[in-house]
């Protein structure tokens, strides 16, 4: 033990018959009062029930806003929205141009690496159009972005018949290459 818990222990008697002067207990609680009462605590209930209240209407403002742009922005517009014959044209084009696929498809082509490369084409012809659509969905009424989706749906189309003219020719002239050979051996 060191020196103090000795002297603390010799004289213990003389430290426990002391009381604290009258009243200290209450002027203790009215300090410890003082302290803990926070600036939150004094404000009247009416005004904490404002702030809640105004708050929850700012961020439920927020949230409107934040979905409402989210809507808008996921709604994508065609041109059926615009007039009925621009949206019979726009069907005509992509069920044409569906079916030019069909064929493309149904064609043999013998080199993976030339279908392969005409697909990356025609995928690049596709990347155009969406700068178009996207285009078209900021600015719906521009006769000039309508006028150039249906110059490039019709320019898709007679690519993509010119292809398969092309390919139907090779496939004929392999094939007459293949009877002229297999008749002479």
């Amino acid at each position: 033990m060191n020196k103090l818990e000795k002297q603390i222990q010799s004289n213990r008697q003389r430290f426990d018959s002391q009381e604290p002067s009258p009243g200290h207990m209450e002027r203790f609680e009215r300090k410890v009062d003082r302290q803990h009462r926070s600036l939150f605590a004094r404000i009247p209930y009416v005004l904490k029930a404002a702030v809640v209240l105004l708050l929850v209407a700012l961020s439920s403002i927020l949230i409107y806003e934040q979905a409402r742009i989210y809507y808008q922005n996921q709604q994508v517009l065609s041109l059926q929205d615009i007039s009925d014959e621009f949206g019979e044209a726009e069907f005509y084009y992509t069920s044409l141009i569906k079916n030019k696929y069909q064929e493309i498809d149904r064609l043999n082509i013998d080199d993976p690496k030339q279908k392969e490369m005409l697909m990356i084409e025609l995928d690049e012809m596709d990347k155009l159009f969406h700068s178009l659509q996207k285009d078209f969905q900021t600015n719906p009424t521009d006769t000039r972005i309508i006028n150039a989706m249906i110059s490039h749906y019709q320019l898709k189309l007679n690519i993509m018949s010119q292809i398969i003219k092309q390919l139907e020719e090779v496939n004929q002239i392999n094939k007459k290459y293949e009877d002229h050979e297999s008749t002479e051996i």
